[in-house]
């Protein structure tokens, strides 16, 4: 009788660790990556000299994004549950930088609310509407 109780609770060990939290979260881990910005409302980013080139870095875990807003470091919290997405509370430093994509790119980032990953690049929309596209880049 204790084999039999063994075998159950290895059975129920092994299926439980199986499945997983919910259907979208291999690629939830997907995100947990360094993206680098390629296009914001469908225009191509194009790096100039006085700007360096946004990028963001997702830490799933810890529920927050860090990364570069084009002259100024970005902090900030991010929010996953399965193909829907948040940014909150961004917070950058302060430099003074030329032209507007900078607040082009905090803009868009705060209304994200859904992506998709697909061919190493990340998509991010607000409602169906593409708001900007990140490549991997390590």
């Amino acid at each position: 009788m204790m084999i039999h109780h063994f075998i159950f609770l290895s059975l129920v060990i092994v299926l439980w660790g199986c499945s997983s939290k919910e259907a979208g979260s291999d690629v939830n881990v997907r995100l947990h990556d360094i993206w680098a910005l390629e296009s914001i409302n469908d225009e191509e980013f194009v790096k100039g000299e006085l700007s360096n080139h946004p990028v963001i870095e997702i830490y799933l875990k810890e529920e927050r994004v860090h990364g570069n807003a084009s002259c100024n470091t970005l902090n900030g919290k991010v929010v996953v549950d399965g193909k829907n997405i948040s940014f909150s509370e961004i917070i950058t430093t302060e430099m003074a930088c030329p032209g507007d994509l900078e607040q082009r790119f905090l803009t868009a980032l705060q209304n994200i609310d859904n992506y998709k990953i697909e061919k190493l690049r990340l998509y991010f929309y607000e409602g169906e509407e593409e708001r900007l596209v990140f490549r991997k880049i390590d």
